[in-house]
This record gives structure tokens, sequence and C-alpha cells, in this order.
């Protein structure tokens, strides 16, 4: 089947208003629908979704497109893979299709391997009693280990490995998984004898495991290691099963491991996520961007959890979130902490949470050092308006004049010069020339392609962005709309059209008038550069024949305007 009309039907059965409705708040505006975009940090709305067009676009960070755009993007899935959820979404088959990517035929494969994976762990489990004895001693209920598929890990040395090639699948995918490697006498399995923790992508699928030794003849320790579907810096252990939570309470408590995740869900406290044993990084603050930009931090009051809460603050003041911190009494985690205290206890202590000021105020050691510190922090921050309420309460809390903290450091005025002429060299470069109106006449009137291609001398282009567009779409003139337009164009050229789409910037009822009067302009423009070059050289034959193409140019003109 041809993708074309693959993607034709599944837009046909899906509304983008519906379908971005399932990830953020959208609100009447005018003919449009609007909202805080979600792929960047703002306070006024320029999100904007078309119901007529079925496009989206941010006047703000210039994203945009369609459905499979925002699914892209959103979810952070490659094309296959949002064609995947989108078709599963819509009710279509996508029996005949066949991708002609061999790495996503791959990831397939992997996927499936995960799953007997998880299949066999957790049937492990059920026969395990020193498995569950196990569970039951750290105080994990059956409800959880079931939420969250926990399994077990048998002794033998190619226990997986076996079942892995009793299903059929070589040696060399097998490989590729992360749960089998290479040693003394041939294939063995990665995880024996240890509670599995599955770890899910944020669609739901098993992607890795994390294996917890029951004994201490080994690390205690043990995760997949990083594969095609697996990337441990991009990967938040319970984002699946804690997002719509996440979305609904508006934030996000961040704890350091697998049992704490559990043992807070267990307690009710849904919205709870883990990184997988390293700190955080830009790419898991990418992933819980789309749902909150507030964090709370839990942490052991230990040196390691202090130090981990500091680390932790300033990447994300960084990525632009608002962030607290909650330190629990030194040697418990949440996991420790709720199983002797239960919920109440928690909640009281969730009551006492401290803003990044006070918490590095508070720590032990000179207080100039930890102003430094916080001001180090904030200094990271990129978003203008939160860097202000941070030195104003740095300022008011320390005692020091604000004007001296922003002395201590001359990172932070600089960081905002680049910001503020990054933003005005962005509003600034983006204007309706000639090219870009005829690229929104075809945007508005796909019909009217032909036409200003035929006329069109392709050298004329300056703008670099319309150029590679208008390159791009030539060879579709005849049949553009655009689906077709936003299939061959990358996010740039997306961002272009969308934002055009939006806001022509010409008269719809005078659009051939102004589809002739950009083509007029351009050549004139052109006739006149020639000009000048050929009165520089002296060539007094060429200067004559553009003359007299000038004049019939400017005849042309005058012919119009009478």
């Amino acid at each position: 089947m041809k993708t074309d009309r693959i993607l034709d039907d599944i837009k046909s059965r899906l509304d983008i208003v519906e379908l971005v409705s399932d990830y953020i708040e959208l609100k009447k505006a005018g003919q449009n629908y609007k909202a805080n975009c979600p792929f960047h940090a703002e306070k006024t709305p320029s999100f904007t979704v078309s119901q007529n067009k079925q496009i989206f676009h941010c006047f703000g960070c210039g994203a945009g497109g369609d459905i499979f755009g925002f699914v892209m993007k959103y979810e952070n899935l490659n094309f296959q893979e949002a064609l995947k959820m989108l078709a599963k979404k819509a009710g279509v088959q996508l029996s005949g299709y066949r991708f002609e990517d061999g790495l996503t035929e791959r990831k397939e494969r992997l996927y499936v391997i995960q799953r007997e994976a998880l299949n066999t762990f957790t049937g492990n489990l059920k026969k395990s009693k020193t498995a569950l004895a196990y569970l039951d001693k750290r105080g994990v209920s059956q409800e959880m280990f079931e939420a969250f598929s926990l399994g077990y890990a048998d002794r033998g040395r190619k226990v997986l490995y076996d079942h892995l090639r009793a299903k059929g699948f070589d040696d060399s995918l097998i490989t590729q998984s992360g749960l089998i490697f290479t040693g003394e006498g041939g294939l063995h399995d990665v995880f024996r004898n240890r509670i599995m923790f599955p770890i899910f992508n944020i669609q739901g699928d098993a992607v890795a495991f994390g294996g917890r030794a029951i004994d201490d003849s080994m690390p205690k320790y043990l995760n997949s290691p990083e594969t095609l579907l697996f990337k441990k810096s991009e990967t938040l252990y319970g984002l699946n099963a804690a997002k719509d939570e996440i979305r609904k309470k508006g934030y996000v408590m961040i704890t350091e491991g697998y049992l704490d995740v559990i043992m807070c869900r267990q307690h009710g406290f849904l919205n709870v996520v883990a990184p997988l044993g390293t700190a955080l990084t830009t790419g898991h603050l990418q992933k819980l961007g789309r749902f909150t930009k507030k964090v709370l931090l839990v942490f052991d009051s230990d040196a390691a959890g202090i130090a981990a809460a500091k680390r932790s603050l300033s990447i994300l003041y960084e990525h632009g979130f608002r962030s607290k911190i909650l330190l629990l009494p030194e040697g418990d985690d949440p996991d420790s902490f709720l199983r002797k205290n239960g919920s109440r206890a928690f909640q009281i202590k969730l009551s006492k949470t401290e803003s990044m000021v006070d918490f590095i105020l508070k720590l032990k050691g000179d207080k100039p050092d930890n102003v430094r510190t916080a001001i180090g922090i904030i200094d990271n921050a990129k978003d203008l308006i939160l860097r202000e309420e941070l030195f104003k309460e740095l300022a008011e809390k320390s005692g020091i004049r604000e004007s001296v903290l922003r002395g201590e450091t001359k990172k932070y005025e600089q960081k905002a010069g680049i910001v503020k002429t990054a933003g005005v060299a962005k509003t600034a470069g983006f204007f309706y020339d000639e090219e870009v109106l005829l690229l929104s006449a075809i945007v508005a009137f796909p019909d009217r392609a032909p036409y200003i291609f035929d006329n069109l001398n392709m050298d004329r282009v300056r703008n670099p962005i319309v150029r590679q567009i208008f390159q791009e779409i030539k060879p579709s003139a005849e049949r553009l709309n655009m689906n077709t337009m936003l299939g061959i164009l990358n996010d740039e050229g997306k961002a272009l059209i969308t934002r055009l789409s939006l806001n022509p910037g010409f008269a719809v009822e005078d659009v051939d008038n102004s589809i002739r009067g950009c083509l007029r302009k351009m050549a004139y423009c052109e006739i006149e550069e020639k000009i000048k070059e050929a009165k520089t050289v002296g060539d007094l034959r060429l200067l004559d024949s553009l003359l007299a193409e000038k004049q019939k140019i400017t005849r042309r003109k005058d012919e119009r305007t009478a």
C-alpha cells in the first residue's frame, strides 16, 4: 500500500484538535485553538492549532506540522513509530505496508525480544518462592509487582538465551538486545538470580531491564546496556505510568531508585519517576518538559543526596524548570521512609518542601560560598523572568543587596544579552518579502504553484529556506497540497509553511495580483543589479539590453495599473 494513501486515511479519521487535546489543554480563540507551547517555556500562549487546516504552529519557537509532526515531536518518535502509533489510534491496518528502513525492522524485532524476556521473567516470579519472599520483605504488594510487571531472572546461565533461540531469534539479533552477552563458553544470560524491573518507554513498550540481586554474591544492581531501543540518558523509570498524573498534579516528583517509585505509587503518590542510576540529563528533561515544568526533588539528606540535589538543580534551572527540594531524614529514601512511617507522614513532609534558595542557604559551610553556589545555579537559568525572581528571593533571604549579587557575576548580564539579541534577531528575520509572499500564495492556493514556478527564476530567490522549500516542492507542483508539502519538507520548512498558513500576509481575494506583483518586482530588482554591474565594468551593449528589459517590465506594470 502506498504511504500517501495510508497517511490520508489516518488523517481523515483523526482530528488534530482532539489529538493535541489528549496532551495539552486547548482553548478556543476565534477560528483556531491556543495553548502554551509544549515545546518551549512561555507564559503567553503562542501555540496555535487550526481545525480547518489540520495543522499546528507555535509563533514562539516556530514548531509546526500536522498530526504526525506533533506526535513525532511530543513523543520523541521517528516517522515509522509515529505512523504505527497513529494508525493504531485511527484503527488503520498497516498490513501490506513495508517499512523501507532496515533499522526500523530490526528495532521491531528487538521489541519482540524484550516482550519475550518480560513474559519469561514475570512467569518465573510466580514460581519462585525466594523472589516472592524478597518482595514481601521489601513491602511490595502483589498489586504493585503486577502493575510494574516485576519479574525474576532464574539462576541458570542460559535460560533466557535458550528460550529466545527456541522462538527463532538468531544470535546476531539476540546479542543486540542487551539481555545476552558473550562470555566464557559462548552466549549467556546477563541477568541471573535477580528481581527484574522492566524499563518501559513512554509508549509502554519494554526496552530494557534493571536487576536487583537477591543475595550478596554479586553486585546489588545491574542494568541493561544501551541498545537501539534504550538510551539511559533519555529514559526515566516510571514515566509511562506517571505521565497522566504529572499533568494532573502539575509537577513531577523525582526520586533516585526503582523501589522509591514503586513504594510511592503503592502509597498513593502517582506522579513519581527516577533516573536510571545517573544524574539528570538534558534528555530526561526534554521528556519531562512535555508534561510539566515543575519538579520536586526527593532525596536522602546524606552527602550523596545533597550532592545529587545540587547537580540536579543546576540543570533543571538551565532548562527552565521551577524546582523545590525535600530532603528526607539521613539514611532514608522514599522507599524506606514510607515503609517505616506511612503515607500520612510522607504527606506532611511534602508540605514542608524548600525552594532552591532556602536549600542552598541552609547548607553547611560559609555563607558567602553558599550564596555563590546559588548565584551559579541562578546564572544557569535561561528563563529571564525566572532568573529575576530568583535573584530577588536570594537578596531577600540572604540579606545581601541585589546589586551586589548581580555584581558577583558578569556571566549573568552577558547571557541575558545573548538571549535578548537572539530574540530580536529571530523576530526581525521573519518578514514578508516577495519570496515569502510567493511561498505563502502556494501554501494558501496550491493550484497557483505551476504558474509561479513557470515564471520564477530560482536564481532570484535569495532566502535560503524559501529556496530550499521551492526546490523540494517544485517537482510536485501539479499535485501540491498541505499534506504533500508537510510530507516533503524538513522541520524548518514545516515551521515556515504552517506559520504562513495561519498568517498569509496578503489579501486572499487579491492573490493573483499579489503573485504577479511579486514576480515582477523580483525581476525588476534583478535587472537593477545587473544594470549596476554593467555600468561598473563599462559594458555598454549589455547595458542597452538591460535598460530595454527594464522598460518592458515597467510598461507591463503600467498596463496592469491602468
